[in-house]
């Protein structure tokens, strides 16, 4: 009895997952001190927009505004690597992993059906300091270009039902 519930509960958690986004994982060489980002799309994702129930809840104003949840599956476009590994990695060895930290990362939400959204951000390695494009500032050339674009306030990798949830501000 137990086991067709949780089976059937995890069926459930599907639904919703059909939105889109880019996570821009950030790194800054501390050598030359350039600013990199790696993007990297995950389709078959959840958001949840959720500024006033957490303000409501909370009572502050720095809350999470966006909701995104990653199923942890594999489904994933590829393995994901902590914070702390994924910093000691060689730049190709950052394109083959994704991370998620709250110190610099970034996500933009590239196809919603409710916001008729389906947009095509760069992905791979992006150099924002050597860019005249990007003028040496990546995150504030999407905002003012994409929007949608929620820099990453939080961060749980749960398991019962594998996923990553990601608070955006």
């Amino acid at each position: 009895m137990v086991v067709f519930y949780l089976q059937k509960w995890g069926a459930c958690v599907g639904i919703g997952y059909v939105d889109s986004v880019v996570v821009y994982n950030r790194y800054i060489n501390g050598l030359m001190e350039t600013e990199t980002y790696f993007g990297t799309r995950f389709d078959n994702v959840r958001i949840e927009f959720t500024q006033e129930e957490n303000q409501t809840r909370a009572g502050k104003e720095n809350v999470s505004t966006c909701l995104l949840k990653i199923k942890n599956d594999k489904t994933l476009p590829k393995p994901f690597k902590d914070p702390k590994k994924w910093e000691k990695l060689t730049t190709e060895e950052m394109l083959e992993y994704f991370t998620l930290n709250t110190g610099g990362d970034f996500f933009v939400i590239v196809k919603r059906e409710g916001l008729n959204l389906d947009i095509e951000p760069p992905t791979g390695l992006i150099e924002s300091s050597t860019s005249e494009l990007y003028n040496g500032n990546f995150f504030e050339y999407m905002k003012k270009n994409y929007g949608y674009v929620y820099s990453l306030n939080s961060f749980a990798q749960l398991d019962l039902i594998p996923h990553f949830q990601v608070g955006g501000l």
